[in-house]
């Protein structure tokens, strides 16, 4: 890839997350080193929001961390307990609960970190294809973007004085920034609407079926993309499923009668 190539990479990213004139973009290997770029430059503690707890997800030694909550107002207020408490240089959220779908707040996020000296890290994997996301006016200081496997190619993008420049080539952009010409067609309220429509079919049918529940993080959690954890009898670990734009509910339904299936199965045996 050329040099003007990975520019007009650059440029598309920022544009795609309305990054700030002077913030910079950054390629890496994968999630954990575009973290560190961030990380290696923070002048101070790291203060991590974990809410992947049962999946025994641990953060590295030097980093604190602040598990999830009963719900989503507690766990602000626990984040900024914990900056009150001590102070940290950098906090790192996910946007969306990874099992469960549900969406943080990330422009309060932001203003708690601000408010106690703490910069906002935010990992915008799951969020950047389903809702808008802007760095100016959210507040937020770090983006992180990765492709579904967690262990290819991320982007980082944010404030320059934490982040060195790099003549690295980029990844290709599509493994980064999903589909971003069909967001643009349908509008993010669109797609919205369309996940919002596929998480109500697909909770009228698991009340019909036995043995699967949906699991949820938080009660009042306002917003929700297109993931959903469900326990399911004779499992020992949740299952998910994924939706998006380009999902219909025929899709979800095959995911959906699969699971059933295999359940109904393991019943009769």
């Amino acid at each position: 890839m050329t040099s003007t190539s990975t520019s007009d990479f650059r440029e598309e990213i920022a544009r795609f997350v309305k990054a700030r004139p002077t913030d910079r973009v950054l390629f890496a290997a994968d999630y954990p080193e575009a973290v560190a770029l961030v990380a290696a430059a923070a002048p101070g503690e790291i203060l991590t929001l974990d809410l992947t707890a049962d999946l025994a997800t641990t953060a590295a030694p030097s980093r604190r961390v602040v598990p999830a909550q009963i719900d989503l107002t507690t766990t602000l207020a626990a984040v900024d307990s914990e900056l009150a408490r001590r102070p940290a240089a950098l906090v790192i959220v996910p946007a969306v609960a990874p099992a469960t779908g549900e969406v943080l707040p990330l422009p309060a996020l932001a203003a708690i970190a601000h408010r106690r000296g703490a910069r906002l890290l935010v990992d915008g994997s799951d969020i950047v294809s389903r809702r808008a996301v802007n760095l100016t006016s959210h507040g937020i200081d770090y983006l992180v973007l990765s492709g579904p496997s967690a262990a290819g190619p991320a982007v980082v993008v944010g404030r320059s004085d934490w982040l060195a420049e790099s003549d690295d080539a980029a990844p290709e952009i599509n493994i980064v920034l999903p589909p971003r010409q069909l967001v643009s067609d349908l509008g993010y309220e669109w797609v919205g609407l369309h996940e919002q429509a596929c998480s109500d079919w697909l909770d009228a049918e698991i009340d019909r079926l036995p043995g699967i529940r949906r699991l949820h993080l938080w009660t009042d959690a306002r917003d929700r993309v297109g993931i959903a954890s469900l326990a399911v009898s004779g499992h020992r670990r949740p299952v998910v499923l994924r939706w998006d734009a380009g999902t219909g509910i025929d899709e979800l339904a095959r995911q959906l009668n699969s699971l059933a299936e295999n359940v109904f199965e393991q019943e009769k045996s």
